[in-house]
């Protein structure tokens, strides 16, 4: 009788295994569900942040032209101190 007893309950622990195991598998693919989802969201977002950073920037090289060719003589001169100012700091 002990060995049936053993063998009904080691069925039981290997029903209940596979039922984990299933319970388990569903449970990961919902996961990669959401962190691929997640992540199509994140890179939606990031490619339209960088699309807005990319805007701005051609916005700010536009002005620093204009205001290049507006003051042409002060934009040189400024250039030139910057340059010095910058070469004293990097030498010491």
């Amino acid at each position: 009788m002990a060995e049936a007893d053993l063998r009904a309950e080691i069925e039981a622990l290997r029903r209940e295994i596979a039922a984990i195991r299933a319970e388990q598998a569903a449970t990961d693919t919902a996961g990669e569900a959401q962190a691929e989802a997640a992540f199509e969201s994140g890179a939606a977002h990031l490619n339209e942040q960088l699309h807005m950073l990319g805007h701005e920037i051609s916005v700010l090289a536009e002005e620093a032209e204009k205001a290049i060719a507006s003051h042409g003589l002060a934009s040189v001169v400024g250039a030139f101190i910057l340059g010095i100012m910058i070469g004293r700091v990097t030498h010491r």
